[in-house]
């Protein structure tokens, strides 16, 4: 349990926006303690924000504003685990395990996640993904969804109490039931159904349909049940996820183009012909490639090195950095920085033969397709570009990789940019769902919007036309004015915000959203002002 100021400030502190207070943190080490440190926290009517690895970009996961209660901050971070079942094609995943733990368990069963590392998640938790109902860059699976879970929740009586719909019989009693989970007890299959199976859309009809309405978006009550969509409103301590079979092959291809009109055409004719979709698609701007050379070469170098597993460690030890600078009266001097000196010199992360398809193009795809897919998706690549509508590589699996991470790195060079630079103004990070028919996606702001802005990067979930804006603004910008004009800009062509990141405390929960969040926590105890709604006591 921590205590001090600055012990707990990068627990405080968001990813991307927010900082409040908390009385403390705790990082429990076991399924027990975790129930244990809730039922006191129940017990003194105290707020509880759990925290996965705290790198939501909403600011979801830490305290934002004033409460009328204390604070705790749970940290799961500790709670690792994943417990195939059905001899993988399920895993129960403890409420801290990670995607790159859960690859890692699966894979030698010749099993895949539902979700792979995107574009921003260092570290990112399996149960983190469910509650926020994230979409990820698998174009096939849609947003992350269960019906199974264990989960406790705060009842009207301001009493705690523990539900178990994984589908396995663990015993009766909640301790009983978290004591065998901690010591890896799968428990035994119940037959019967606990909850009647919901009638959630085909994520891949959805996409084809080219529809009036975005495919995937975070106010889709659709989609909202118990855990899948409780933004934290309750204290997940594992998920019943499905796995999928993993391909025989792969093969990636990067596309380069100047007109956003051609891309257009390569997305509609993929959707419409191909029988075998692409497993990822993911789009990015020259200028989000450009900022992640710059100022992401160290994830970039440490990505290719260490592989994904390495990067909660590096997030922590950043983290305990950045506390003893702050000790020592260095507080200028930050993690941030240090890591872009030291790799400022490093080789730039792409390959000669690549980085020309990048520096000369606008827009650039990194598709990956399977199997029976690779060579339908190729015969469309061929014939647009022998009509010089693009140009296109056949990378080789080590270059693949490569702009891959570029791709990743993408996301955090505009946080780098704002922690480093003296001329920096606040960050605006938007999540935007557009319809599913839209033809002109180029997300194009007007000239006073434009002059507002330092720095940008553009990237996102192409076929499923899901992109995320990130904006450095200049010194002085209102970031809140400047955000609420694009939002209006989106909504006026039936697009959604946010898309896949959760409303955290940047976006204004709509009705029914609302009105999951008070079912499930009736006391408004776990994580209050979500969504921008009350942070009072019973709603108040």
């Amino acid at each position: 349990m921590l205590t001090h100021p600055q012990r707990t400030l990068p627990f405080r502190t968001g990813y991307r926006i927010g900082c409040g207070d908390a009385a403390a943190v705790v990082t429990p080490e076991s399924l027990l303690e975790l129930w244990r440190v809730a039922l006191a926290c129940a017990r003194h009517a105290a707020i509880m924000i759990v925290q996965a690895a705290n790198t939501g970009l909403t600011g979801g996961s830490a305290p934002f504003g004033d409460y009328d209660r204390p604070v705790v901050i749970i940290s799961t971070t500790r709670l690792v685990g994943v417990l195939p079942l059905k001899g993988g094609e399920e895993s129960l995943c403890l409420a801290g395990s990670t995607l790159t733990e859960l690859e890692d368990t699966i894979r030698p069963m010749g099993r895949l996640p539902h979700s792979v590392i995107g574009s921003s998640c260092i570290g990112a938790s399996v149960v983190g993904g469910v509650c926020n109902n994230s979409g990820g860059a698998l174009v096939r699976r849609g947003s992350a969804y269960t019906e199974n879970s264990l989960y406790a929740r705060v009842n009207e009586a301001g009493e705690l109490e523990l539900i178990n719909h994984l589908g396995r019989d663990l015993g009766s009693e909640p301790e009983e039931i978290l004591r065998r989970l901690d010591a890896g007890d799968i428990g035994v299959e119940i037959s019967e159904a606990l909850e009647p199976v919901r009638d959630v859309p085909d994520h891949v009809d959805t996409l084809r349909a080219l529809g009036d309405e975005p495919t995937r978006f975070n106010a889709d009550t659709r989609k909202l049940f118990e855990a899948a969509g409780c933004a934290g409103k309750l204290i997940v301590f594992a998920v019943r996820v499905p796995t999928f079979e993993a391909p025989r092959r792969e093969r990636s291809f990067i596309v380069g183009t100047n007109s956003a009109e051609d891309l257009t055409r390569l997305r509609r004719e993929m959707l419409s012909s191909l029988v075998i979709l692409p497993s990822v698609c993911e789009y990015v701007s020259k200028g989000a490639s450009d900022l992640a050379a710059q100022y992401g070469r160290d994830v970039c170098q440490l990505l290719r090195m260490f592989g994904a597993r390495i990067m909660p460690r590096v997030l922590e030890t950043q983290k305990r950095v950045d506390v003893t600078l702050r000790r020592i009266g260095l507080s200028r001097l930050s993690s941030a920085k240090i890591s872009q000196l030291i790799f400022k010199a490093s080789p730039h992360p792409l390959p000669k033969n690549m980085r020309a398809l990048f520096d000369t193009h606008d827009h650039l795809l990194l598709i990956t397709t399977d199997d029976d897919g690779i060579e339908p998706l190729k015969s469309i690549l061929e014939e647009l570009s022998s009509e010089g509508r693009l140009d296109y590589l056949e990378p080789s699996e080590a270059d693949a990789d490569a702009a891959f991470r570029v791709r990743f790195a993408s996301a955090g060079a505009t946080v780098r940019i704002r922690d480093i630079s003296k001329n920096a103004g606040e960050l605006a990070a938007l999540d935007v769902a557009l319809p599913g028919g839209t033809r002109d996606w180029g997300l194009l702001l007007p000239e006073h919007l434009n002059n507002q802005i330092m720095a940008k990067a553009i990237y996102g979930h192409f076929l499923c036309h899901v992109f995320h804006l990130d904006y450095v603004l200049k010194p002085g910008v209102d970031r809140e004015e400047f955000e609420l004009e694009i939002k209006a800009l989106i909504e006026a062509q039936g697009g959604q915000m946010p898309a896949e990141h959760n409303f955290g405390h940047l976006y204004e929960a709509p009705p029914p959203v609302v009105e999951f969040y008070k079912k499930l926590d009736p006391t408004n105890s776990l994580n209050p002002g979500i969504g921008k709604t009350s942070r009072e006591r019973d709603w108040a």
